[in-house]
């Protein structure tokens, strides 16, 4: 296994690897030149790697629950949202209520983004939701999810598999709701696999899985109103927040609407 530590923009110096061609008046200057380039490019490849992943397909979206709204004859839902999360996506979900010792969500999704390439890049979520606390319609719950990413781009081909925990708490009424959420989405492994033409500039590049590749914070409002009896309208917007010196995101916002249809 390798680490990945992300240490600053690097796109702009990836061009660079290409069309470069380091050019010096004396041939040892520039051996001296091409060796420590060389090390930056090393660097700079990597933090590309970790940005594109972390950046590029949404990370952030979760379930939006209105405990008090699920009738006892349609505990099933399908959910479709849309919105801004570093990027236009799309969402599918389906979950189930069960009832246990507490009212539990269990949930899958998969996310695509809005392109010309939509099946090339997606993320798929399982997991659960619990609703921990409630009193007088003011509730908090927890949610735990386990996640696979898929990314590819000209330049490298990843994996990555990752996990999300988060807390939303706030009032639920039988038409309507309003919550405040909070949560980290961790990056636990991600396998990557570089291009030919990364490595016709640096050979020493390598395939292979790497650990604790980054994270995000992320915290907004959502909310909801019910419209008839089995569609809802569902809303949120937040931001997200890089883990420790990790590079922030151009646009560290995220906003989604969505359908929910009760079942």
């Amino acid at each position: 296994m390798k680490s990945l530590n992300m240490d600053g923009k690097a796109f702009i110096l990836l061009s660079k690897i290409i069309s470069n061609k380091y050019r010096t008046v004396e041939p040892k200057v520039q051996r001296l030149s091409l060796s420590y380039k060389m090390k930056i490019i090393k660097m700079k490849i990597i933090t590309v790697i970790t940005l594109t992943l972390l950046f590029n397909i949404n990370l952030v979206f979760s379930q939006n629950i209105n405990w008090r709204s699920i009738p006892e004859d349609r505990q099933s839902l399908v959910s479709l949202q849309m919105g801004f999360d570093f990027g236009l996506t799309t969402q599918l979900g389906y979950g189930r209520k069960i009832n246990t010792f507490r009212p539990l969500f269990l949930m899958a999704d998969v996310s695509l983004p809005m392109g010309n390439k939509p099946f090339q890049d997606f993320k798929c979520r399982a997991g659960g939701q619990m609703e921990v606390f409630e009193k007088h319609q003011f509730s908090l719950s927890m949610q735990y999810l386990t996640i696979v990413r898929r990314l590819e781009t000209g330049l490298v081909r990843q994996l990555g598999i990752g996990s999300k925990t988060g807390l939303t708490v706030g009032y639920f009424a039988p038409k309507w709701h309003l919550a405040a959420e909070f949560g980290y989405d961790q990056f636990i492994a991600t396998h990557i696999k570089h291009s030919d033409l990364l490595y016709s500039n640096y050979e020493q590049l390598e395939n292979g899985w790497y650990m604790n590749t980054g994270g995000q914070w992320y915290y907004g409002l959502q909310g909801g109103k019910t419209l008839g009896n089995r569609l809802e309208l569902t809303y949120k917007a937040g931001a997200t927040n890089s883990k420790g010196d990790h590079v922030n995101a151009m646009l560290p916002y995220y906003l989604q609407l969505g359908l929910v249809w009760r079942f």
